[in-house]
Formats: structure tokens, C-alpha cells, sequence
């Protein structure tokens, strides 16, 4: 039988966090993060909350502000990869809506390594107009992992993600972030196309037709 997606985060893992952090931050207390990581709710948190309980408790360890403390993140980010390394951009959903162009920029930083799909939607929903402008600057960049979040991220139905109703009201800002995707020559990119189309379908069959048709 497969291992619960959510033990990604075992104590191996844990453990070897904490000591790139420590390496960036001296004060970094190894022992102590360990030991708030694995209290006594830990094995009754599904998968996105022990990965929102980490990032609190690298926040409370540290007690660094958010621009010393993402700095360090993106640092030590590249050390990790898949969806255990989904933890970095939890961070700045979590505490960086405040510091918005760093924040975007982190974002950017972490999605090479893992995915910032989940994190970037807050920022869709707290400012639609001025997150869907960066979603198509991503889009358009040379950065295969960032044109794929820019589909990925602003999809209507996204699985386990904090969900859209906008988007599933009204798609039309997601459009020209498709049109602009719909022919990328990365694979990878052009899946997410078809992933937020077949959102897209659900709630908005006509205009997926004529997406598709055009």
C-alpha cells in the first residue's frame, strides 16, 4: 500500500529543512522548530495543514520580518523539489500579502522547484485585476515552470486549491492568458491549458467551444 501523501513531511524531511535554514540563519533553533513541528495534532493534520503548520512554526522560530525570512527561502529552496517543496510558497500565502511585489516575486522564485498554483490564488482573490496582469506577465516569460503557473494557478476548479467563484461566474480574465498559452511548446504548459479549460467547461460550456474553436 502507498504512503499517505502527507508523510512527505517525516521527520527526515523536517530534519534536513531546519538545518538549511540554521545555515542561513544561525539562531535557527533546530531542536526546538523539530519539537513544534511534531506536537500532539500532528497525526490527525491532513496533508495542506501540516504543511500550513510548518510554515507557522518556521515563522515562530525565527521571528525574522518577512522580507529577511522569505530571503532565506528562496535561498534554501532550491534544495528541495516536488510537492513536499509546495511549503515555500505556503509560506507567502500564509504571511506575505502585505509585501505584495516581493511576494510576486518569491512566488515566481519557488514555482521552479515545486508549484506556487495553490499560493498565488489569496492574491487572485484579494486583487483580481492586479494579480491576473502578473499571471500574464508569467505567461509570457522565457520560464517554462512560471507560463505553466500562470495557467495552472488562475483555474477555476483547481483540486485542493481555495476555489475561485469569480472565475466560475465570469472566465473572460483568464482568457487572454490561454490564448496567449494555447499553442506554447512545452507539453507541460499546454496540459494546464487543457485543465483550465475543462473548468472552464463546467461552469461555462459556450465559452468553451468557442475557445476551443477558434
Amino acid at each position: 500500500m502507498a504512503e499517505p501523501l502527507k508523510d512527505v513531511y517525516d521527520r527526515a524531511f523536517i530534519q534536513g529543512l531546519a538545518g538549511h535554514l540554521q545555515q542561513h540563519h544561525n539562531a535557527f533553533d533546530v531542536a526546538a522548530f523539530t519539537q513544534s513541528v511534531f506536537d500532539q495534532h500532528w497525526t490527525q493534520r491532513p496533508l495542506k495543514a501540516r504543511m500550513q503548520h510548518i510554515s507557522v512554526c518556521i515563522a515562530n522560530n525565527w521571528q525574522l520580518e518577512y522580507p529577511q525570512a522569505v530571503a532565506i527561502l528562496q535561498a534554501v529552496a532550491p534544495q528541495f523539489s516536488g510537492f513536499a517543496a509546495m511549503l515555500f510558497p505556503d509560506y507567502v500565502e500564509q504571511f506575505g500579502q502585505q509585501h505584495w511585489q516581493l511576494s510576486l516575486k518569491a512566488l515566481g522564485h519557488f514555482t521552479r522547484f515545486s508549484s506556487s498554483e495553490f499560493a498565488v490564488r489569496p492574491f487572485i482573490v484579494t486583487r483580481p485585476e492586479a494579480m491576473m496582469k502578473q499571471m500574464l506577465r508569467w505567461a509570457k516569460s522565457k520560464d517554462t515552470d512560471q507560463r505553466r503557473l500562470a495557467s495552472e494557478g488562475c483555474r477555476p476548479r483547481l483540486p485542493w486549491a481555495m476555489a475561485l467563484p469569480m472565475f466560475k461566474q465570469d472566465p473572460s480574465p483568464i482568457v487572454p492568458i490561454l490564448e496567449q498559452l494555447k499553442n506554447d511548446p512545452s507539453l507541460y504548459v499546454r496540459r494546464s491549458v487543457a485543465n483550465n479549460l475543462n473548468d472552464i467547461a463546467k461552469d461555462n460550456p459556450d465559452l468553451y467551444v468557442k475557445l476551443c474553436c477558434d
